[in-house]
């Protein structure tokens, strides 16, 4: 009498190595880093940071979308802010979504961009949305900064 066990034992892994290997590409999560150094390390170096936050802001985390593109969240008492290095030119933004039709050119500290506000209403406290391009590489920021402060804070990424 044959033994069976290896060839049973075989087959098994034939079936299971059938399975690791289906056509079907796996979902990608965005992935999750909870302090800058952890961000740098899982996301790279070029991750968007700014040199430049206004008073009361801290980082709180960071994800990388299934895209590629690389979100820092800061919070303060005013909400949140959210800077993103873009996969490409024509990703979208991330996060709180912008219902504003008056797009304004924005040209200061060395940025031109545009800047959209929810509503189109400029007033302190404003949701906004800013994309602009910068050293082969595309930004967008979101956030209720006043609007001396929005530049001021892309400006200072990468340096």
């Amino acid at each position: 009498m044959k033994p069976i066990l290896p060839p049973i034992i075989l087959l098994c892994c034939f079936i299971a190595a059938a399975g690791c290997t289906g056509t079907e590409p796996a979902a990608v999560t965005p992935e999750y880093a909870g302090t800058l150094d952890e961000a740098r390390e899982v996301f790279g170096p070029d991750i968007p940071v700014p040199s430049y936050l206004p008073e009361g802001y801290v980082f709180a985390n960071a994800t990388c979308s299934s895209d590629g593109s690389v979100t820092l969240i800061y919070t303060s008492t005013a909400g949140d802010l959210r800077v993103t290095r873009l996969s490409s030119p024509d990703a979208p933004c991330p996060g709180p979504t912008v219902a504003g039709n008056e797009k304004r050119i924005v040209q200061g500290d060395g940025i031109e961009g545009r800047l959209v506000y929810e509503g189109d209403d400029p007033s302190d406290g404003s949701l906004w949305l800013l994309r602009w391009n910068w050293n082969d590489a595309s930004f967008c920021m979101t956030g209720r900064l006043p609007a001396g402060e929005i530049t001021k804070v892309a400006a200072s990424i990468g340096e």
